[in-house]
């Protein structure tokens, strides 16, 4: 049994994924260095190199930690949606409160789309975006379906396409709610891509 095998190795490299993680949230990819994750961790920078093979190997972990708390959100959002049949603009509001929300941090919504990013470039990176991709589908399907809206994978696959770009665009803008970007942009497109039942 190696040590990050054990209980106390699984604990480490446990701390070490949090570590990275809150940097990922704090400043970006940039901020995932082996020795800032190791002093975040309050561990020897040693052992960073020991649980992980990479920096790539680490930075996917952080974008996976992080992913998955953005992804416990979504899940509750969507279970939590009472099943009604909503106009265009309801159904734009639900899918904008339940994947963006109006309380997510900017910060959060910075390493989801600089995972997507810098997936090009860091290959571990595109497992984590293509997980993460499939089950966004799955829930923008639930959220059509609980709306008695259809939800064709091409037209959901575009839905989502029309709500990165709202995102993104209002990254730049500090004035722009990525909310209300989101909520406005599906309300145009919405009754073409999910029509009602």
């Amino acid at each position: 049994m190696t040590s990050a095998a054990t209980p106390k190795g699984a604990r480490r490299r446990s701390r070490l994924i949090e570590a990275a993680g809150d940097l990922l949230l704090e400043g970006g990819f940039d901020a995932v260095r082996h020795r800032a994750v190791a002093e975040r961790a309050g561990l020897p920078l040693a052992s960073t190199t020991y649980y992980f093979a990479s920096l790539d190997d680490l930075m996917a972990e952080a974008a996976a930690y992080v992913c998955r708390f953005d992804d416990d959100v979504i899940a509750a959002r969507t279970d939590a949606l009472p099943r009604r049949r909503r106009g265009n603009s309801a159904t734009a509001g639900a899918l904008a409160e339940v994947f963006v929300g109006e309380d997510v941090s900017i910060q959060q919504l910075a390493a989801r789309y600089e995972t997507i990013a810098l997936a090009a470039r860091y290959p571990r990176l595109r497992v984590v975006v293509d997980n993460r991709w499939q089950l966004l589908a799955r829930w923008h399907s639930d959220v059509l379906d609980k709306s008695g809206r259809l939800s064709d994978p091409a037209h959901v696959g575009q839905l989502i396409a029309v709500e990165d770009g709202a995102i993104v665009r209002a990254l730049g803008q500090p004035s722009v709610s990525p909310f209300a970007a989101v909520r406005d942009a599906l309300n145009a497109v919405v009754g073409v891509l999910a029509p009602s039942h």
